[in-house]
């Protein structure tokens, strides 16, 4: 049996927050259960990329679909400004286009890089630095702040680095340069990495839903 390299073991350890995840479903906060059902996602899709149940494209789309619009579920209830409901529904009326616009390319081999998604991502994490200028994200208030700030983070650090990367190989990539970009690109997995650690650690530390009598 041949034992899975570090980069795909770091990518795999996605499974730590989803199981983390699933432990709490029941008893966590309703707004962190958007989250956890991002991450299953991410979760199907990481194994059957490495290990291919089923079509691969089928479960990266649908990854793809649930992730953005689940964490805009999600921050969309953290916000403190509430939004007109119109205006969440445009917003995620965009972000399904948008994600769509790329997968249908993609799935068509039209082009080699998810403009439309990397918007998408980008926008939803300069929406998620709102969220962490507001007042009751003060993170040395209380713990549920602190959960926020541990999933907000790593979001934005992973979203910008995603899109800096591939906007930099889409036009820089060649035959010289690709020892760089692949050690630029496996940075990411490292990310990832640290970016499932601190979901868990915030998904442990998320409050909990009131019990009623």
């Amino acid at each position: 049996m041949q034992i899975p390299n570090l980069g795909i073991l770091l990518n795999l350890s996605i499974i730590i927050p989803a199981i983390a995840g699933i432990y709490v479903f029941k008893s966590i906060n309703k707004a962190y259960r958007y989250f956890i059902i991002s991450i299953c996602a991410g979760a199907l899709h990481e194994y059957n990329a490495e290990f291919q149940f089923t079509n691969s494209f089928l479960f990266q789309s649908l990854y793809s679909f649930i992730s953005t619009q689940f964490i805009l579920l999600l921050y969309f209830n953290w916000d403190a400004e509430k939004i007109a409901p119109i205006k969440k529904s445009l917003i995620h009326s965009l972000v399904f286009v948008l994600v769509a616009i790329d997968q249908y390319f993609e799935f068509q081999s039209a082009y080699h890089i998810q403009w439309a998604l990397i918007t998408s991502m980008i926008g939803i994490s300069i929406y998620g630095i709102r969220l962490l200028t507001q007042n009751q994200n003060n993170f040395l208030k209380n713990k549920e702040s602190l959960s926020r700030k541990l999933i907000i983070i790593p979001y934005l650090v992973f979203s910008v680095y995603y899109a800096a990367i591939n906007i930099l190989m889409h036009f820089l990539f060649s035959k010289t340069t690709q020892p760089l970009f692949m050690n630029l690109y496996n940075v990411i997995r490292w990310i990832n990495f640290l970016s499932y650690i601190s979901y868990t650690l915030a998904l442990l530390w998320a409050p909990k839903k009131e019990k009623f009598l």
